[in-house]
């Protein structure tokens, strides 16, 4: 369990420093900010339990800007990829929770 917590701790501290060195408005750097950090860990916490194989600090990150309701525009530019990059991880993360009967959030669905 404390492995976990610091894979999530190391993957929050990795992706506030790949939004502050990104190209978006400081504004948009701001409120993406405040919405990853409002996020329950606990409840990545869980969802990091329940995945197999056990999720990476990238598959963490990703997970990170999709419950924080980030656009895949605004991902894209955190991550320095193209839209399409966000999509198939989207996709391949979504499969396996649904492999593992691990129903994810809707806004996780819904991005």
């Amino acid at each position: 369990m404390k492995g976990e917590q610091l894979l999530i701790q190391n993957a929050i501290t990795k992706l506030e420093m790949q939004i502050k060195s990104s190209s978006l408005p400081p504004e948009v750097k701001e409120l993406s900010l405040n919405q990853i950090h409002r996020i329950d860990i606990s409840l990545l916490s869980d969802l990091s339990s329940r995945a197999t194989p056990p999720l990476t600090r990238n598959n963490l990150s990703y997970i990170l800007c999709f419950l924080a309701g980030l656009s895949t525009k605004v991902i894209a530019a955190i991550f320095n990829v193209e839209p399409a990059t966000v999509h198939t991880s989207r996709y391949r993360l979504r499969a396996r929770f649904v492999k593992t009967g691990t129903s994810f959030l809707s806004s996780f669905y819904s991005s």
